[in-house]
């Protein structure tokens, strides 16, 4: 005899569609002709590419793509054990299914019944997208032979984790509102949905090692249930109503604000500092008073000027908006933009545009309002010109007009005096408490 199966899975946060297509199968009339070694076929329309965000946003909808042999398993109210679909080219399909004798309520979860989340390896396209969990039933009870519409819905939320340096702690790991560590999901029997697997001892969620790690990584989380969110010992984020299924959150490992003390006259003084892209340094938010010469700009420790908490920033560090050739008001790390005032500029403004950093401003101001510059020594020595005169390397800035600047570096004499904009000596800052809901 023949029958036909069908099992057409979409994942409602990932804004795709479902359309079916019949298959024949010949089965032959034992298990009460209900066939065994059954094919069931999903065809899906994947709109979106897998697990893709809008990378300049801080939450949203995590899109989502079923790819070539991602897996479901597949179970009913009649059966203690699952069948497993494997995807190949626009199906699902499980050799082994069968359908029952009586009308059954059908369960499906992707990618497993068991979802171990410890250890992910941080990537969009790895653990992100291969652990994101979803689950779905049939709206109506049914054997299954005349075909299967299992809408799935994500049960899982993501964690855009930022790791604002190269040398600060990334140990991620999840607590319950009972102080256990979070280790993974299990399907619930005959219910659309997981619940939370826990563990007595601390398990991490995702770890990289301290140095030269900095940069963006996806780790997926439960969603709907309290989480505290550590990174190595400190509890920096925590939810108490639970974080919406389907979609992602970022959050970055350590402050990217704050203020350090500074020295200043032999007065202490808190200053404030700003970071505007990943791995970059910390800015102070305000100029060193009055100008310097490379000299005394180039000094470190306790000899800086604001004392051993700060130093001018090399010209590697200062080098975000070098647009000498193209004119751009945008670079990977920042926007820039000019503030005038009664016709003058009277300083630059960057703003961050990495995740993590979109609300994050920092101004410079115009050493030279009455010709829309400004010049800003780095601490880089520049060598010497050919009358044998030490030069630095400096920051120019030019305004052409409204919304046409420049910023390039020169080679100036080491006596002449200029701005000095310093940043923090220290290479991590950690966290303090914060909350999202």
């Amino acid at each position: 005899m023949k029958k036909t199966i069908l099992l057409a899975l979409a994942a409602v946060a990932t804004i795709f569609t479902s359309c079916s297509s019949d298959i024949n199968n010949d089965n032959d009339d034992s298990n009460n002709g209900q066939g065994k070694g059954m094919t069931l076929i999903a065809n899906v329309e994947q709109d979106d590419t897998r697990a893709t965000l809008d990378t300049k946003e801080t939450f949203g909808t995590w899109k989502f793509a079923y790819t070539d042999n991602d897996k479901v398993e597949v179970g009913n109210d009649q059966i203690n054990n699952y069948y497993t679909f494997t995807k190949s080219g626009e199906n699902f399909s499980c050799a082994d299914a069968k359908a029952t004798s009586t009308a059954a309520n059908w369960y499906a979860y992707y990618p497993s019944t068991t979802i171990d989340l410890t250890n992910q390896d941080g990537k969009a396209d790895g653990s992100a997208a291969k652990l994101y969990a979803l689950a779905g039933a049939t709206t109506t009870a049914t054997t299954g032979a005349e075909g299967l519409t299992i809408n799935m819905k994500a049960q899982a939320a993501v964690l855009r984790i930022v790791k604002v340096d190269n040398y600060g702690p990334c140990d991620i790991f999840l607590k319950t509102k009972e102080g256990k560590y979070v280790s993974g999901l299990k399907a619930k029997k005959d219910e659309a949905g997981f619940e939370v697997v826990t563990s007595d001892t601390k398990v991490s969620v995702f770890k990289v090692a301290n140095e030269n790690t900095a940069g963006i990584y996806y780790v997926i989380v439960p969603a709907g249930v309290y989480l505290e969110v550590w990174n190595e010992d400190r509890k920096f984020k925590t939810t108490s109503k639970g974080l919406t299924a389907g979609k992602y959150y970022t959050l970055t490992s350590g402050p990217t604000t704050g203020t350090a003390t500074a020295t200043i006259d032999g007065k202490t003084e808190k200053i404030g500092w700003v970071q505007m892209w990943i791995g970059g340094p910390r800015i102070a938010t305000k100029n060193v008073e009055g100008q310097m010469n490379w000299t005394e700009a180039a000094k470190t420790g306790s000899d800086y000027v604001w004392g051993s908490n700060w130093r001018t920033p090399t010209k590697k560090e200062m080098d975000f908006v070098d647009q000498y050739d193209n004119f751009s008001t945008k670079t990977e790390n920042v926007e820039v933009d000019n503030v005038i005032e009664n016709g003058v500029v009277t300083k630059f403004k960057y703003i961050g545009v990495q995740p993590g950093y979109t609300n994050n401003i920092m101004y410079l101001p115009s050493t030279d309002p009455q010709s829309n510059g400004g010049v800003y020594w780095s601490s880089t020595d520049a060598g010497h010109d050919t009358d044998g005169h030490g030069l630095g390397w400096c920051l120019n800035m030019i305004v052409h007009d409204k919304d046409t600047h420049t910023h390039y570096f020169l080679d100036h004499k080491k006596d002449i005096p200029y701005a000095v904009r310093p940043v923090l000596t220290i290479d991590t800052v950690l966290w303090g408490e914060q909350y999202i809901e």
